[in-house]
């Protein structure tokens, strides 16, 4: 599916027109947590994904095909990189939240109540 009808079913569902569905594909290309090393999987199967499958990868190439010149492409990386690492500090940083807040925003309502 195209970037543009993704955004449009996007759209459709932040404009409250109904439902939309997204199917993104994932590959976890490393075990579930560092305690994982995720041997269930042949060598040769994550080295496919992680050269020719990786969306992350496949995009950079994409943007390099659009002539978008290396130098704006890594200050958006390195820019991201940022932002990651400034959450994760924040997120260490802040207290643990109260265990009622697993019922907070469930649902776009805010509840957590099932809806029928």
């Amino acid at each position: 599916m195209r970037c543009i009808e993704l955004l449009k079913r996007y759209q459709k569902a932040r404009d409250g027109d109904g439902p939309s569905l997204i199917e993104a594909k994932t590959y976890r290309h490393s075990g579930h947590s560092r305690a994982d090393p995720g041997k269930y999987r042949p060598d040769e199967e994550v080295k496919d994904w992680m050269e020719n499958r990786d969306p992350i990868t496949n995009y950079r190439k994409r943007l390099l095909e659009f002539n978008i010149d290396e130098e704006i492409i890594s200050k958006i990386e390195n820019k991201v990189k940022e932002q990651v690492e400034e959450a994760t500090e924040i997120s260490k940083a802040s207290p643990i939240p109260d265990v009622k807040e697993i019922f907070t925003d469930v649902w776009a309502d805010g509840g957590y109540k099932w809806h029928n």
